[in-house]
């Protein structure tokens, strides 16, 4: 009996090619890239995380301290939202300033909360801090998923977002979520959606 047309023959030839081609698959399956990714790491370091795909921020100095490493190592679009604060209170202070590309961040917030005075101003600093931004102001009654949050596209395509969850009794006690691609894509578009269509206008 041929033992070799046996094992690598019919039916085990099936399972041995499997079994192989599992295996190389395993082995070349490619590791988590890219600049959205690189931005991850740099956080689980500063949130003294373990590696993972996304990390809970536990405080609002932990929210700040992710969203001042965003601002300053995002190569690309940004959009930002305040639909629960009024960005006014930002000022020349606004975190933002740390972002080098002022013609690719946006800023999305509501006349509810940001009302036409308080928008003149926003726009002012903003235009003094990251020069070329843009501020949008959505009607109160557009009807849309209002989420605080930083959403970002590298230029490489990849996507990172953090989204703070407001504590209602006291804003120092603000925790939050950071993860990338995926569904930080789906965020990204549909904020951007919403950017061009005030934009157009």
């Amino acid at each position: 009996m041929d033992w070799f047309n046996i094992i690598f023959g019919g039916f085990g030839g099936v399972v041995i090619a499997s079994l192989v081609a599992l295996y190389i698959h395993r082995r070349t399956k490619p590791k988590p890239a890219g600049l959205a990714y690189e931005l991850l790491k740099k956080l689980q370091f500063l949130l003294k995380s373990s590696e993972s795909e996304y990390y809970f921020t536990k405080s609002a100095d932990e929210n700040y301290q992710v969203a001042k490493l965003i601002y300053s190592d995002s190569d690309a679009e940004i959009i930002a939202t305040a639909f629960n604060e009024n960005p006014e209170k930002y000022g020349e202070a606004d975190i933002a300033r740390g972002f080098r590309y002022g013609s690719l961040f946006t800023r999305i917030t509501s006349n509810d909360v940001c009302p036409t005075e308080s928008a003149e101003k926003v726009k002012t600093a903003m235009q003094k801090i990251v020069r070329g931004s843009n501020l949008i102001v959505v009607p109160e009654s557009e009807h849309m998923t209002r989420i605080d949050g930083i959403f970002c596209r590298f230029k490489d395509s990849s996507y990172l977002c953090a989204i703070a969850f407001r504590d209602p009794e006291n804003i120092d006690k603000n925790k939050g979520v950071v993860f990338r691609d995926g569904i930080a894509e789906g965020f990204y578009e549909y904020y951007k959606l919403i950017a061009d269509k005030y934009l157009s206008h």
